[in-house]
């Protein structure tokens, strides 16, 4: 159990890093810093507010998960997201379809990138990451409810 705990705790440290090379974004030979990642038929990539924004209006089956604690939807929420805490993803106790493009909400882009991985490796195929999570989101003066 003890191992365990380790395990979860340095995978949550790993994505709370702020290092440009464990953000998701890969450049490409361009330099283009939103290259999606692809893994075994499974694209993730982490996305600025003003883009998750465009995905929000485009992709009308988009679901936006948000991984936070309850305690932290006081800051407020992006409009018809869906709040699945991260530890509920670490443990399993979810259910969303997988055939559905996902959109992950944190904080600041920690905590949803590590679902991102989790979900990524559990089979689900098209995932988005909020970059910055809610705190750019706010900083870039996008609409929240309360």
């Amino acid at each position: 159990m003890k191992k365990k705990l380790v395990v979860i705790f340095s995978l949550f440290l790993f994505a709370c890093s702020n290092n440009a090379d464990q953000s998701g974004v890969k450049p490409n030979a361009a330099g283009s810093p939103n290259t999606p990642v692809t893994t075994e038929a499974t694209t993730y990539n982490s996305y600025s507010p003003a883009q998750c924004m465009e995905l929000i209006q485009q992709k009308k089956d988009l679901l936006i998960i948000d991984v936070r604690s309850p305690e932290e939807l006081r800051e407020g929420k992006i409009e018809n997201s869906t709040l699945i805490p991260f530890m509920d993803i670490m443990r399993g106790n979810y259910t969303i379809p997988q055939d559905r493009p996902l959109l992950l909400i944190c904080a600041v882009g920690g905590r949803s990138y590590a679902a991102m991985q989790i979900l990524a490796h559990k089979g689900y195929k098209e995932i988005y990451n909020l970059q910055g999570g809610i705190a750019a989101w706010k900083q870039a003066n996008l609409p929240l409810v309360y």
